[in-house]
């Protein structure tokens, strides 16, 4: 990533309409190891491809006529074959796109493309939360954490200047769910129309004097 002075931040994991209902061949053989994978992704730690789903399957309670470009499904976050494509024109790091088949309720019939599963693998500590008023302190925890407002704003979050270097998209591990997007890869998502349910703020990037 360049070192520009724009970053923004995506509060799509706070977008409940995202979370669709999905079943998964590794929580189905195995409910802990599922789990344990689910908790360090939810972490950006860097899982491997047995620790994912690879088969997924719509819960028989769910109606969903076509998969959007990013969703939770069964926990994981799923990526359409568009979105996946512009991501991996970018420096992601650790984060890895593992392809994921998903299925009707029938556990037949395919949705249409390819999808992949997000295993988030990046974090970059430069979140300031005392320069950013508007973020939530998540009550009753030990180790400090914030999050979003509900209706975020630009220039809620502010960053020092380490979020400008290195990978393109990242977690931070004072602000729950909520990941991290350079500018030239916003730029990217824009200029494939993938941007619409990402709700995307601008962040402030503090700089000394």
């Amino acid at each position: 990533m360049n070192d520009e002075t724009e970053v923004w931040v995506s509060r799509a994991m706070m977008d409940t309409t995202l979370i669709k209902g999905f079943d998964s061949d590794i929580y189905e053989a195995d409910e802990e190891k599922a789990l344990l994978g689910l908790r360090m992704t939810r972490r950006a730690e860097i899982v491997t491809p047995d620790q994912v789903p690879k088969i997924m399957w719509l819960k028989p309670t769910q109606k969903l006529k076509n998969a959007p470009d990013l969703f939770l499904g069964g926990g994981y976050w799923i990526a359409s074959a568009a979105l996946a494509d512009v991501l991996r024109q970018f420096d992601l790091g650790e984060t890895k796109l593992y392809p994921v088949s998903l299925f009707r309720s029938d556990r037949k019939t395919p949705f249409d493309g390819e999808h992949f599963c997000v295993a988030f693998g990046e974090i970059k500590d430069t979140a300031l939360p005392e320069l950013s008023p508007r973020l939530g302190k998540v009550p009753y925890r030990t180790d400090p954490l914030w999050t979003l407002s509900l209706a975020p704003e630009d220039g809620d979050v502010a960053l020092s200047p380490g979020a400008t270097q290195g990978v393109d998209l990242w977690m931070e591990p004072k602000i729950r769910d909520a990941f991290f997007l350079s500018r030239n890869l916003v730029t990217a998502l824009r200029a494939a129309k993938l941007t619409k349910r990402l709700g995307l703020t601008r962040c402030r990037v503090i700089r000394p004097n």
